[in-house]
């Protein structure tokens, strides 16, 4: 079974790799990034490889019911055995994203390449526990996380996070962490995004991964991508998505709270 993507026939692949800004990574990070070269891992995500999912409210309007999946039932089919593979056999599973890591990182070097891996596409599994990030120190990792503690942890450098919000009430002491660092954090909305969210610029994230995890201090701003309808309306209040008259009750709610401490 393959485990890695690398064909970038993703909709969001692509256009993460048509704004990739390299001047910027040299400038933050003082990295050399050449062209760039991306690779993603989509498992089937559920409350075993989603940590923050529940509390997060993410599940019910997960983008695992979006694009290809919404129209080819193979998608989730294939997201699902990966799932099963991982939870299963666990060194199986490594083992075979090490030499799918190995084959990609060869593939990167012998083309000039820098190459990027998102292993969370839609899941929040913490491969940066397994060593196999530190084993390609060339590879470039990002994800979304919504475990505001692994923020906190010791990361491995070629580890880069966006922390993601939720504005549910079982979910506030996460965002309250999040807070506390200068990490950036990506927000869903169901408007135009307004300039300023939590007492920070809010910039277009919808254009590339690869530069919404240089954004530090910055509210990642997400358009809502509408699944199944008959989800939306069960679940569009559940706090994981801002819409336009809740931007205001969340600014004063985490906004006064920061200033209290």
């Amino acid at each position: 079974m393959k485990l890695l993507s690398i064909t970038q026939s993703n909709t969001k692949v692509k256009k993460s790799m048509k704004y990739f800004d390299q001047y910027k990574w040299h400038a933050i990070k003082n990295a050399n990034v050449k062209n760039p070269d991306y690779a993603s891992l989509s498992l089937m995500p559920d409350y075993k490889i989603c940590g923050g999912a529940k509390s997060g409210g993410c599940m019910d309007l997960c983008l695992k019911s979006s694009g290809f999946a919404k129209i080819f039932k193979s998608v989730n089919i294939a997201r699902q055995k990966k799932t099963e593979f991982l939870l299963n056999d666990k060194i199986g599973f490594i083992n075979q994203l090490d030499k799918e890591l190995f084959n990609f990182n060869k593939k990167c070097i012998a083309n000039n390449k820098t190459g990027f891996v998102r292993l969370n596409t839609i899941s929040d599994y913490p491969f940066y526990k397994t060593g196999l990030m530190q084993r390609y120190p060339s590879l470039i990792f990002v994800d979304y996380t919504k475990i505001a503690k692994r923020l906190f942890e010791q990361l491995p450098e070629n580890y880069h996070l966006i922390f993601s919000f939720s504005g549910r009430l079982q979910y506030s002491n996460q965002v309250k962490l999040a807070l506390k660092t200068n990490f950036p954090i990506s927000v869903v909305f169901k408007c135009d995004f307004p300039e300023t969210f939590l007492g920070r610029k809010v910039i277009d994230g919808d254009k590339s991964d690869l530069n919404n995890v240089l954004q530090y201090n910055k509210i990642i701003g997400l358009k809502f991508k509408e699944i199944d309808k008959k989800d939306y309306e069960l679940y569009k209040d559940n706090g994981f998505i801002v819409h336009e008259d809740q931007i205001e009750f969340y600014n004063n709610k985490f906004m006064n709270w920061q200033t209290s401490i």
